[in-house]
C-alpha cells in the first residue's frame, strides 16, 4: 500500500506532537487535521514539513473520506468513545490516546467496535515503545533478577494543564486514571501477572473543590488560569496486589513547585526474588544492584533516537509501529486490552479512595 492517510482530531499538545511525528515519516501522510482551536491549529501546521492538510472543526466530516485511513484521536476522555467508535464503525484504523476512556463501560463499547471493525486500535501507552522501558524488560528477561516481586513508582509533579476537563472527575476519570494508567502498565509488564485487588488513600491537599486554584503547568501551551471546581484527588498513595503474591506501590503527587528542583523526577524501580534492584529515573537512566553476583551497572539509554522535539521517550517509536501494524494487519503491542488492565487498576484506585476500601478488580471488570 502507499502512504497512509491521515487525520488528526483534537491538536492540543499531545495531538500536535503526534501531527508533527507522523508527518515525519515516510509511509504516512498528515491529509487532515480536526480541532476547532485555531490556535492549536496554527501551532500545529507550523511544526509540519511535508504536509498540507485540509483544515475541519467538526470530525463528523471526516467519517465518509475514502481519502482516510486512519486517524490519531487525541481529545479529552469523555469524548473517547463517541469520536473513536464514530470512526472505527466508518473503518478506518485509530491510534487513541490513553487512557482508553474514562470508565470501564465506555472502554469496552470501544474495544467492541474495535473488533466488529476488525481495524487496528492502538493506545498511547508511549512506554511500552521507549528505549528505556524495553531494555528494563530485556533485562528481566535475561533472568538477572528473576520474578519481579515488588515494584514502585514516585510520580511526584506539578499540576495537569489547566484546562478544565483535567480537572472535573466526570469527564477525565480523575488524577489517577488520567496520569497513572502508564505507571500500570508497566508494572503488569514486567510483573507479568494478575492484578488482583487495589487499596488506595487520597485526597486534596492544595488544590480544593471550592477554592480559587491558580493552575500553572510546566510543559504545555495553556496560559496559568484560575480553575475552582476541581473533583479530582492531587495526591495519593496506592498498592496493587498481583495472583502471584507480588505487590507494586505508586506515589503521586500533583502540586510540585517547581517541577523537579531536585532533579530526581520520575522514578520507577523494582526488586527481583534473587535480592537485585532495578531503577529507572527521570526516563533517562537503569541502575542495576545487587542480586547473585552483587555487579553494579549504570546505563544511559538513548531517549532521542525513539522520540521527537523533547517528547515523551518512546513517542516516534510507537508511531512507527503503528504504521506497521495498518500495513502488516497486526495488532499492536500497546493493545486494546493492555490499555483495559491499566485502567482497571486506575479505576479501583479512584474507587478504593472513595470508598475507603480493598477493590477487587473483578468489582469493575465483570
Amino acid at each position: 500500500m502507499g502512504k497512509i492517510k491521515m487525520a488528526f482530531i483534537g491538536v492540543g499538545d499531545m495531538g500536535s506532537h503526534h501531527c508533527i511525528g507522523f508527518d515525519l515519516l515516510e509511509d504516512s501522510e498528515v491529509r487532515y487535521i480536526c480541532d476547532m482551536n485555531e490556535a492549536n491549529v496554527a501551532r500545529t501546521l507550523a511544526e509540519l514539513k511535508n504536509s498540507n492538510p485540509t483544515i475541519v472543526s467538526d470530525y463528523r466530516e471526516l467519517l465518509a473520506k475514502e481519502d482516510l485511513d486512519a486517524v490519531v484521536i487525541s481529545v479529552p476522555n469523555y469524548l473517547h468513545r463517541e469520536v473513536a467508535v464514530a470512526f472505527l464503525e466508518a473503518g478506518k484504523h485509530v491510534f487513541l490516546e490513553k487512557p482508553v476512556a474514562h470508565t470501564i463501560e465506555d472502554c469496552d463499547a470501544i474495544i467492541e467496535a474495535a473488533e466488529a471493525s476488525g481495524r487496528v486500535l492502538q493506545i498511547g501507552l508511549v512506554y511500552r515503545y521507549s528505549n528505556l522501558y524495553r531494555r528494563m524488560e530485556k533485562e528481566l528477561e535475561s533472568g538477572r533478577l528473576g520474578d519481579v516481586k515488588l515494584m514502585w513508582c514516585k510520580e511526584f509533579r506539578d499540576p495537569f494543564p489547566p484546562a478544565d476537563w483535567f480537572y472535573d472527575k466526570t469527564k477525565s476519570g480523575g488524577a489517577i486514571v488520567e496520569k497513572d494508567c502508564h505507571h500500570f502498565d508497566i508494572f503488569n509488564w514486567m510483573i507479568q501477572a494478575k492484578p488482583v485487588r487495589v487499596f488506595a488513600s487520597g485526597g486534596q491537599h492544595v488544590m480544593k473543590q471550592g477554592e480559587p486554584n491558580r493552575i500553572q503547568n510546566s510543559y504545555s501551551h495553556y496560559p496559568t488560569k484560575e480553575i475552582s471546581n476541581t473533583s479530582i484527588v492531587d495526591h495519593a498513595f496506592i498498592t496493587i496486589d498481583y495472583d502471584n503474591g507480588s505487590k507494586a506501590n505508586l506515589g503521586l503527587c500533583m502540586y510540585l513547585k517547581p517541577r523537579n528542583l531536585m532533579g530526581e523526577g520520575l522514578e520507577i524501580g523494582l526488586i527481583g526474588e534473587n535480592g537485585g534492584q532495578m531503577v529507572a529515573r527521570n526516563d533517562k537512566t537503569i541502575d542495576i544492584v545487587g542480586g547473585q553476583d552483587w555487579t553494579k551497572d549504570h546505563l544511559e539509554i538513548d531517549v532521542t533516537s525513539d522520540s521527537i522535539m523533547g517528547g515523551h521517550t518512546g513517542g516516534q517509536t510507537q508511531r512507527i509501529d503503528f504504521l506497521k501494524c495498518v500495513q502488516e494487519g497486526r495488532q499492536p503491542f500497546a493493545s486494546a486490552q493492555v490499555g483495559r488492565n491499566a485502567l482497571l487498576i486506575a479505576l479501583a484506585a479512584e474507587k478504593s479512595i472513595l470508598e475507603e476500601r480493598y477493590v477487587y478488580l473483578e468489582e469493575i471488570s465483570g
